[in-house]
């Protein structure tokens, strides 16, 4: 397709003002830009880089990209680690950084948020009215609630012990692919029954619209007490938790680990003494400060399953915070000391232990790059599993960086199929069209492409994501 970028970037000024609309080589290679270890391409690279302020400014985007047939790539903050963010062909990349209202409404017993507010900032926000938001990425600094209700991820968050996003969204304001401007939903805090659009859009990653406002329940916020537990070996964690759901005991609403590898790592990056082994880490959540206190101590007594080396509860929150960056500072370091590539499996409870032994197998055996170190960490309690190669250096050429990525998606994947997991918290389209098809079959894949002809007959919205370009 021929386009002239300066022509686009005139008529995107003409609906959001000049100072709105980026053409410039070097902003354009920043949006081209993700986690993803590979180099960026030409194809990357978008004509434009255009930032709106409302959905009258998005329709209009979007009716002359139809008109022009230019693709459309929507960009919230770029924190997917599974490829969503990167645009896989020229397009115009639609930033919702400039929405960012926000309007509370207890005795509506809802809020409502436009899409490119960090997590972080409605966070602060709720806690003004004691309410909590259910979404719990480490990246809420940076992360949107747009972009992460888009996915439909509670990250750290343990489904079973709250929910996920969807289950508290009453409603969209949507921008459709062709420019059409819809309202979904309910204002009750009952969610209407039978078909309704609104779950349509819950997970849909920018592929059937554009989200342009959320409605989202309030809740409580409730009180918490933490708990740490060190282990000699991370399986004994792995044996906690299968024991955990097999005696039905109610989860925490975190429920993290750090392998013996990342213990080391996290715990000097934050200055704490080396660990021996592996460490669990939870949050217990209750709506009064007395059943948050009883569930801590019940689930203490509970730990004793798998015999750590010693399960406490942490009253000091500065101590608490520093071991809960431990997690954090874990990937960071990796990303600082060398290359790694991360899989997420979340496989059936009852499998968690076989899955996670053959996730450390695979790694440790990749024909892509040899002599790979194992580590994992992450959100075991969902439960998922984060197998990430570790490779101690940077020096790797862009195609060898392209294979070991692949490879990992690929054969961690296929541990999702055979201990019937899905994709937890990373989105499912973008790198993971061959498990999509692979999992549920050609024909389920192909209801999906019919959805998104049906909405976006021009294919304009984040084009090549659901065909699994890379």
């Amino acid at each position: 397709m021929d386009v002239n970028r300066a022509k686009v970037g005139r008529r995107l000024a003409k609906i959001v003002g000049k100072e709105h609309v980026f053409t410039d080589r070097p902003t354009s290679v920043v949006y081209a830009k993700d986690t993803m270890p590979w180099d960026v391409e030409e194809k990357n690279i978008p004509y434009a880089v255009v930032r709106p302020s409302n959905s009258q400014e998005i329709s209009k985007i979007l009716k002359y990209a139809n008109e022009k047939l230019i693709p459309v790539h929507i960009h919230g903050s770029g924190t997917s680690l599974v490829g969503l963010a990167r645009p896989k062909t020229k397009c115009i990349v639609l930033d919702t950084a400039r929405m960012k209202e926000i309007r509370v409404y207890p005795e509506r017993g809802y809020f409502e948020a436009e899409p490119g507010l960090h997590i972080v900032q409605v966070k602060k926000e709720l806690a003004k009215h004691n309410a909590m938001l259910p979404l719990f990425p480490g990246s809420e600094l940076a992360a949107t609630i747009g972009g992460t209700v888009a996915v439909n991820t509670s990250a750290h968050g343990v489904d079973a012990a709250l929910g996920k996003p969807g289950d508290f969204i009453l409603g969209f304001e949507v921008v459709l692919p062709t420019g059409e401007v819809i309202q979904t939903g309910t204002e009750s805090t009952r969610r209407p029954a039978g078909i309704e659009l609104t779950k349509f859009f819950v997970g849909s990653e920018g592929l059937l619209g554009v989200l342009t406002l959320l409605r989202m329940r309030l809740i409580p916020l409730p009180y918490f007490e933490h708990i740490v537990a060190y282990y000699n070996k991370t399986e004994d964690i792995l044996d906690t938790v299968m024991e955990m759901y097999k005696q039905g005991i109610f989860p925490p609403l975190f429920y993290e680990y750090l392998d013996e590898r990342a213990s080391k790592i996290g715990f000097e990056a934050v200055g704490l003494k080396e660990p021996v082994g592996a460490v669990a880490m939870m949050r217990i959540h209750s709506w009064s400060k007395a059943g948050a206190k009883e569930r801590a101590q019940n689930f203490l007594k509970f730990l004793s399953v798998a015999n750590p080396i010693e399960a406490r509860i942490v009253t000091d929150p500065e101590e608490w915070n520093q071991i809960w960056s431990s997690r954090a500072e874990a990937g960071n370091y990796m990303y600082r000391l060398g290359m790694t590539f991360g899989s997420e499996i979340s496989p059936r409870v009852d499998k968690l232990k076989d899955a996670y032994q053959e996730a450390q197998s695979i790694v440790l055996n990749l024909e892509s790059y040899k002599n790979t170190e194992f580590i994992s960490f992450g959100h075991i309690g969902a439960p998922t599993i984060h197998a990430y190669a570790f490779i101690p250096t940077k020096d790797i050429s862009n195609e060898v960086k392209r294979a070991l990525t692949l490879e990992m998606r690929e054969k961690t994947e296929d541990l999702n199929i055979k201990y019937g997991g899905c994709g937890g918290e990373w989105g499912l389209t973008a790198q993971r069209v061959p498990f999509l098809k692979k999992k549920y079959r050609k024909e389920v894949y192909e209801v999906l492409v019919k959805m998104k002809k049906t909405l976006d007959p021009n294919d304009i919205l984040n084009r090549g994501n659901l065909q699994g370009w890379v």
